[in-house]
């Protein structure tokens, strides 16, 4: 088993014992988060457990944070890898038959997988996805287990040879990507859809907007052609450049994108001790 993985308790060195009614399982009734890990470090814990939280709320969904964090220093500690990405599944557990039942007790499982190097700035081709984004729906802003709309967007976005796809809302605006939010540059600003589009509100993307570089609007699709630069951000990532949509060719500005990624670079060395784009390379 390459990644240290903890559930319900304690750590586990075999295959998983899983209840059949976990609604988790059954239903993708639950939550998680995905978590850069830097020298040991899991990077801007407490922002990813703030959105549980908050998300964990929306669901009614019970959820121990002490317990959580508890867990995750465990898994840190008994881990081989100092650098990594580490997961958070929340589910709200075995339960009765019934979209509106109740699960008797949250499952929590706790992963660290080795780092996946050579994913930081990397360049994006990607496709406008046929789904549409519910802006209207509270799952459009959560981490939810409900990836349906995700996976499949993202194995069209495969069939057209990209590497992601571009969802809009059904207002027709821009809203995500499967996997990171949306950022354009114009002159020395740039912009990202607000949540009320259907935005999952990513922990890169307010990292940017505490730069205070960034503003939040509504954004078209004609104005990512018009940019002088198109980027996605995430956890993992960080900063990946955009060069084509749709088969056409996009402007860029590397030297720009560039500066972001040096400030979100530095906020991680100083929490980790190490420069990420140093473990990239690695």
């Amino acid at each position: 088993m390459t990644a240290t993985v903890w559930f319900n308790g304690e750590i586990v060195t075999e295959a998983l014992a899983l209840d059949p009614s976990d609604r988790g399982l059954l239903l993708g009734d639950g939550l998680f988060e995905t978590i850069a890990v830097f020298n040991g470090k899991a990077i801007w814990l407490a922002d990813h457990l703030d959105r549980l939280t908050a998300g964990a709320a929306i669901l009614g969904l019970a959820m121990d944070r002490a317990r959580i964090e508890a867990a995750t220093q465990e898994v840190l500690g008994q881990s081989p890898h100092q650098h990594g990405i580490l997961r958070l599944t929340l589910t709200r557990g075995p339960g009765m038959r019934g979209l509106a039942a109740d699960g008797a007790s949250p499952s929590l499982l706790v992963t660290l997988s080795p780092w996946a190097a050579g994913t930081l700035f990397a360049p994006v081709k990607l496709a406008t996805s046929s789904i549409r984004r519910n802006e209207t729906s509270p799952a459009s802003r959560l981490k939810s287990l409900s990836y349906v709309d995700n996976i499949l967007a993202a194995r069209e976005a495969a069939a057209a040879y990209c590497d992601d796809a571009l969802f809009l809302n059904t207002r027709g605006h821009v809203a995500a990507t499967t996997i990171a939010n949306v950022f354009i540059l114009r002159g020395s600003r740039i912009s990202t859809p607000r949540l009320d589009n259907g935005v999952l509100p990513g922990i890169t993307r307010s990292k940017l907007l505490a730069l205070g570089q960034a503003d939040e609007r509504k954004i078209t699709p004609t104005e990512l052609s018009a940019a002088d630069a198109v980027f996605l951000t995430n956890s993992l990532r960080l900063i990946r450049p955009v060069h084509s949509l749709d088969g056409t060719t996009l402007r860029r500005n590397d030297a720009a994108l560039t500066r972001y990624l040096d400030q979100l670079c530095r906020l991680i060395a100083e929490d980790s001790g190490i420069d990420p784009r140093e473990v990239d390379a690695l």
